[in-house]
């Protein structure tokens, strides 16, 4: 994704942050403090939520050395402790500095990092907001832990964590492509324009297949119906912009890549597909022609709705 888009994009949305009622009392500056707050409230309040949790380290060690691949999961653990258990969590996501009991091996630290990134993550708490900001432009964070803390920012589909996602998605390397893997999860209407600007910019296969996954997520017809988002009004708009970027981006590839867009176009299933497919065809050489017609044959026969 390019600089000029996340300057355009995260700009906008930068200033829309600082000015919100939402956001009028509570910069990205100190929201680690205020999360400090209430690590320290529930300390008094619920002293037996951080005993539980604590309870259940040692388990992510005997899942660590069952795990058949590179990392065990552990969400389920943290997930069955309930809401009581997201400050613990928090405390330890990015507070304890160092002082609490940890798994010995390697392997278990980063099970156990990324196991509660996902059970905070799936509560969707949007105070949460400036933890995954630190965990995102943290040098040390890792791979795995990234790649979780950019989802559950993804999943808070607010405007706020919208213009977090465009403003960090061009990083170099790994850091930018979990952002921007990860942005298909926040079914905002600017974060799918941002994708579909990146992909009119016809980038390298790797980066167009990932961007198409990302526009199959952020405009998922199954989504929209199943996962109740929080910007529901922006449906349409949002599954258009979707089916269109990925209409003019097909004949811009072949192999796996075309393929990836096949099957992001019918995860959208946007009703303008066929009229999008009809007016590419109006406006491209003929010898592209039978391809158009397969792919709109494909998308009237779609096996997914």
């Amino acid at each position: 994704m390019s600089h000029a888009l996340s300057a355009g994009l995260g700009a906008a949305l930068l200033m829309l942050w600082f000015t919100s009622p939402a956001t009028a009392q509570t910069s990205p500056v100190d929201g680690l403090g205020e999360l400090r707050e209430e690590v320290a409230r529930a300390r008094q309040q619920t002293p037996e939520a951080f005993a539980r949790l604590e309870a259940v380290i040692p388990q992510v060690e005997v899942l660590d050395s069952r795990k058949r691949g590179t990392l065990a999961a552990t969400a389920p653990l943290f997930r069955q402790l309930g809401a009581q258990a997201l400050w613990p969590m928090v405390e330890r996501l990015v507070f304890d500095a160092g002082l609490a009991t940890q798994p010995a091996r390697d392997s278990a630290k980063l099970a156990l990092q990324v196991g509660m990134v996902e059970a905070t993550g799936d509560l969707r708490d949007a105070r949460l907001l400036p933890l995954w900001k630190t965990l995102l432009e943290g040098a040390e964070t890792r791979r795995p832990a990234r790649r979780a803390a950019a989802v559950a920012l993804a999943k808070l589909e607010s405007l706020e964590a919208a213009a977090l996602l465009i403003t960090l998605s061009p990083q170099e390397g790994f850091r930018g492509e979990t952002v921007r893997e990860a942005m298909g999860q926040c079914r905002r209407l600017v974060v799918a324009q941002a994708l579909a600007e990146a992909l009119a910019r016809t980038p390298a296969p790797s980066e167009a297949r990932r961007l198409a996954v990302a526009l199959g997520d952020i405009g998922s017809f199954w989504a929209w119906k199943t996962s109740q988002p929080k910007a529901a009004p922006e449906e349409g708009d949002v599954r258009r912009v979707a089916a269109e970027a990925l209409v003019n981006a097909w004949l811009n590839y072949t192999g796996d890549v075309q393929q990836a867009l096949t099957q992001a176009l019918m995860r959208v299933d946007a009703p303008e597909t066929g009229a999008l497919i009809q007016s590419m065809r109006a406006r491209t050489r003929e010898s592209n022609h039978p391809a158009l017609e397969g792919l709109s044959r494909r998308m009237a026969n779609n096996p997914l709705r």
